[in-house]
């Protein structure tokens, strides 16, 4: 498999487990994984969804470490979790021993949802379809949310996208760059892998794709998707969170 632009999230987390972090936002214990109104968020979902969701199987996709994998094993599923990421999966099944949880993470690219050869009852986006960045890409993980999704089961999309207030996403940070497809670079080395660029004799790698809510609402439903719940989290000094609910 050739490398593209998101496998850059590997050395993202060499350097997380280097400096002694559990996961994502420098988090330094499992209580520190997540933030508060994701969490919350989610398991209003699952107990909405789900009047009893033991044994019920789920699909955490870009699962990291294991942030969503762990909320969704505890509330009684059969959890499994991918990531192109080795080393975030290998921090993953540590922790999930630790805590006596039975995770299957597998180290797997979210463009091959098919090969997991698998159904789930409930797919969850763990913040990653914002790093997909190429509509092509983007497609094929939806596609492949889709045909791996129970029939009556639901996937939950968590997003970023672009802020109703006028923003400036790479403002304070000199190496990134934010262009009017709604891409974010930052800057990298030369390279062959899909996803960098050279522009004015510097390299830039594709590292978000921050659109408007509409664009993404209508990208779910070229991929076959009915919405079904729709809510937009402000956050202060970011992009937005898009919250779909879709069958």
């Amino acid at each position: 498999m050739d490398k593209s632009y998101y496998h850059a999230h590997e050395s993202a987390y060499k350097e997380i487990k280097t400096k002694g972090f559990v996961g994502w936002g420098n988090a330094k214990t499992l209580n520190d994984l997540g933030d508060a109104v994701t969490k919350q968020y989610l398991q209003e979902t699952v107990e909405k969804y789900f009047t009893n969701p033991q044994g019920k199987t789920a699909l955490d996709v870009g699962c990291g470490t294991g942030t969503t994998a762990f909320m969704l094993a505890q509330m009684g599923m059969d959890v499994t979790g991918i990531d192109i990421s080795e080393t975030a999966i290998g921090m993953g099944q540590d922790l999930s021993r630790a805590q006596n949880l039975n995770i299957n993470f597998i180290a797997g690219d979210v463009l091959e949802l098919e090969k997991l050869n698998q159904k789930f009852d409930l797919i969850y986006d763990s913040h990653c379809l914002h790093c997909i960045v190429f509509d092509e890409d983007r497609q094929k993980v939806l596609t492949g949310a889709k045909k791996s999704l129970n029939e009556g089961g639901i996937f939950v999309l968590d997003t970023m996208v672009m802020p109703n207030e006028p923003h400036n996403l790479k403002a304070g940070f000199e190496p990134l760059r934010f262009d009017d497809d709604y891409i974010l670079w930052h800057k990298t080395k030369p390279s062959a892998m899909k996803g960098v660029v050279e522009i004015n004799g510097q390299h830039w790698c594709a590292q978000r794709r921050i659109y408007p809510a509409h664009v993404v609402i209508a990208e779910v439903a070229k991929a076959g998707f009915v919405t079904v719940s729709h809510r937009l989290d402000a956050q202060d000094n970011e992009p937005s969170m898009l919250r779909l609910i879709l069958r």
